[in-house]
Parts: C-alpha cells; sequence; structure tokens
C-alpha cells in the first residue's frame, strides 16, 4: 500500500509561476526552469533542464540548459523545440513542446505574433500551454487548444478577459496525468507570481 502511495505522489506536476515568463514545473523527481533571467526572482531557481525561450544568437550552450531548436530528452523529459516567429539574426526565439509525467506543455515566451505552421506542427497536442500576456495570448491559446490556459508575461488577468474566462489567482497548478485526461473544454488557470 505504502507503494502505491509513493508512486502517486510522484505523478504530481506542480506548477509554480515567478512573475514575466519564468516558470517552475516540478515533476517526478524533475525540476524544470523555463526562462529565469525574465525574472528577479527567477534567477535564483535552480532546475534540471533550464529552458530559454529568447537567447542571442549565436546560441552559446551550458550544461543542463536548452536555448535553441531541437531535440532532447532529459531524465525521461522529452523536449522539441521549434524557431518562433520574430526571430532576427540577434535573437532566437523558441517555442517549446515538453512531455513530463505523461503531460504535454508548451511555451510559447513572450511572443507577440502568430504562429506558422512549423511552429504549431512542432507544438502538436498541448495540455497546458503557457502564453503571453500580451494582444496575441487569447488567439494563441485558441489556435493551439489546450486544455489549459496559462498566461504570463504582464498582466494574467487580460488573457483570462479575453477569453471570456473569471478565474481567481492561485499560489501552484497542481495536476495529475489523469486529470488531464478528464478536462473537458479549455480553462484557464492565472497563477500569483
Amino acid at each position: 500500500m505504502k507503494i502505491k502511495g509513493f508512486s502517486a505522489r510522484l505523478a504530481l506536476m506542480i506548477i509554480n509561476w515567478y512573475g514575466n515568463g519564468c516558470y517552475k514545473v516540478q515533476a517526478s523527481g524533475f525540476d524544470i526552469v523555463v526562462d529565469p533571467d525574465s525574472s528577479q526572482s527567477g534567477s535564483r531557481l535552480k532546475g534540471n533542464l533550464i529552458l530559454k525561450t529568447s537567447s542571442p544568437f549565436p546560441i552559446i550552450e551550458k550544461e543542463n540548459e536548452i536555448a535553441g531548436p531541437g531535440e532532447y530528452e532529459i531524465s525521461g523529459a522529452v523536449v522539441r523545440g521549434s524557431v518562433a516567429p520574430g526571430s532576427s539574426r540577434e535573437k532566437i526565439k523558441t517555442v517549446y513542446r515538453v512531455v513530463a509525467d505523461g503531460i504535454r506543455l508548451g511555451f510559447l515566451g513572450d511572443i507577440s505574433s502568430d504562429l506558422d505552421e512549423k511552429a504549431l506542427d512542432s507544438l502538436g497536442e498541448v495540455d497546458i500551454l503557457f502564453v503571453p500576456s500580451n494582444p496575441h495570448g487569447a488567439k494563441l491559446a485558441k489556435t493551439v487548444e489546450p486544455k489549459i490556459v496559462v498566461p504570463g508575461w504582464g498582466d494574467p488577468k487580460k488573457v483570462a478577459l479575453d477569453m471570456g474566462a473569471k478565474t481567481d489567482a492561485q499560489e501552484k497548478l497542481v495536476v495529475k496525468k489523469k486529470d488531464m485526461d478528464e478536462v473537458e473544454g479549455m480553462s484557464v488557470v492565472i497563477l500569483k507570481s
């Protein structure tokens, strides 16, 4: 019985927001930090994997950090990055799809345009989508059609209003794979930073 309870705890995914585009995702013994440099408190976060949605070009690779397009597998998490609209010779923007604990996460960063077909194909089906709180946030969410939308960058309530959702901010988002299987429609979750 203890083994069953232990494995059930491992299947929990906990997501916290640290402002701007900085998120920490805690999966089964594996922590992912997204865009830690975008937030003052995020720069102190530690993780097994660091994802950067915007990086100066050329990309300088660092240990446990992904800062550009490609396919990766780290400690059971599968990561696929694709070049995002708005990239230039000086800065590359990347959208990511991460599958951890069977939950599909999509990170768009602070993009301010629609996704092209290549980026949409790279994302595929997404359970939880992290969008910017700019005029494109709600439109991007409606295009990708995730089960849960988590806005960041700016005023997350703006995305909720644009999507016709009423929601109170919560400290963290806690999900399990089985929860994702039961979600119908699309909901917006606003996290406190």
